[in-house]
């Protein structure tokens, strides 16, 4: 066990759940005037203990849970007060940004003088939507009228090197998701993975622009023209240019890399490469990029593509294991306070599944944390209510995830998993 690692994780988690801070926060988003039995400290703690742990289907839950952790009998209408004023949202969103901010830990990095080794950092783009109840349907209006017309998206950027997200928006699900997509200016020297409904060619421009490379799936809607084929490592000019799909229609099944171009009107024509991977989908999986052909060969770029499945693993994580679904409320302040407080229990999952790995030195499984961790969370937040020191519990709570934890097959990572582009799990001693 690394005793420093141990105390720098401890010292971190206290501070970033301080009493007299998280208080001052509930000050001053207004969610908490005059601090009584129901303070922010106390509110906060209670909330994400119950979502953390089982299934939260109710205010009622969480009253009962803010009840059982402070030894208190408040009623359903005081509470329900609380949590439905404006404040409740601005304060529950500080604090999940305050977690991300304060517990961040970096789990994975290059392996050497790999291709991967260029990058800061691995940035995803997705987004994960879900119902409301619909009387909230002027607030959080749906895409999809008929069936759910309330709904949210979460649109979520995370860091590949913390195997964490680095900021969340949320918003009505009817808006479109390209307006999330991370400034251009923060991927210098960063590699940018997003899927289809992001694509746009002057956001690929200014990225390439402020030094930043990208993978971004393309939507059949766009139909650039190929200008040129690569053939065992030789450029192969087309006779005359073709359009993307017919190109495709004309050679379906086959991996592909290619040159392409947009033509715009009135502008300078905008040069990107895409790679074609077969797969079920007849019109194939298209990936523009700007990343070199050496080192970055077709093989590399789909794996490095394919890395954009730890987004959807930690939506995952987020909707089991941490109450991220439709609450039973018409209020939209308790609606969205309840969302951003399951990502808050979903972030101090991560932080103790990471500060275990690296205590322990060896790789931890995310999803196991996030399933048996509840307890855990549980009892540092009786010590946290009781005001004494979090060191034991802590301790023995990330023993118990480096005994019942682990990643089942590191090997395997290593050659079909998450690892196989290049990239190591930072302190592993296995």
């Amino acid at each position: 066990m690394s005793t420093p690692e141990l105390t720098r994780f401890t010292h971190a988690l206290a501070r970033a759940l301080s009493t007299e801070e998280v208080n001052q926060i509930g000050r001053d988003t207004k969610q908490s005037e005059r601090l009584r039995t129901v303070t922010p400290h106390r509110l906060f703690l209670s909330i994400v203990a119950g979502l953390a742990g089982g299934k939260i289907e109710s205010i009622a839950d969480l009253l009962r849970e803010f009840n059982h952790h402070n030894d208190a009998t408040v009623a359903y209408k005081a509470f329900y007060n609380r949590l439905a004023r404006p404040g409740f949202v601005v304060f529950m969103r500080q604090m999940f940004a305050r977690l991300v901010k304060r517990l961040r830990i970096q789990t994975l990095t290059p392996e050497g003088e790999t291709a991967v080794a260029r990058f800061k950092d691995i940035v995803i783009q997705d987004g994960s939507s879900f119902a409301l109840k619909d009387e909230l349907q002027h607030v959080f209006p749906g895409r999809f009228t008929a069936t759910d017309p309330a709904a949210v998206e979460l649109h979520a950027t995370y860091s590949g090197f913390r195997d964490e997200v680095m900021c969340v928006q949320l918003a009505p699900d009817k808006e479109a998701e390209r307006q999330f997509l991370p400034a251009p200016s923060t991927l210098k020297d960063k590699l940018l993975l997003a899927d289809r409904g992001y694509p746009g060619v002057s956001y690929f421009e200014t990225v390439r622009e402020h030094g930043g490379s990208f993978i971004v799936r393309l939507t059949c809607s766009h139909n650039p023209w190929v200008r040129a084929a690569w053939l065992d490592g030789k450029r192969v000019p087309l006779a005359e240019p073709v359009r993307l799909a017919p190109f495709i229609a004309q050679n379906a099944g086959r991996l592909m890399d290619l040159d392409v171009e947009y033509v715009r009107r009135g502008q300078c024509a905008a040069e990107f490469r895409v790679v074609v991977l077969p797969g079920n989908e007849k019109t194939m999986t298209r990936l523009c990029t700007n990343l070199p052909r050496t080192p970055f060969s077709l093989d590399l770029v789909s794996r490095l593509y394919r890395f954009r499945w730890q987004i959807e693993l930690l939506f995952k994580e987020w909707k089991s294991y941490a109450n991220l679904h439709k609450f039973n409320t018409g209020n939209e302040h308790i609606a969205a306070g309840l969302i951003w407080a399951s990502l808050g229990a979903a972030v101090l999952k991560r932080f103790l599944a990471h500060a275990a790995q690296l205590v322990g030195g060896k790789p931890i499984s995310t999803r196991r944390v996030a399933m048996c961790a509840g307890h855990i969370i549980d009892e540092l937040v009786a010590a946290l209510l009781a005001c004494v020191s979090i060191a034991a519990v802590f301790r023995d709570g990330l023993a118990f995830l480096r005994a019942n934890a682990q990643r089942s097959n590191p090997k395997r990572d290593r050659k079909t998993g998450r690892l196989r582009s290049g990239l190591l799990v930072v302190g592993d001693r296995s």
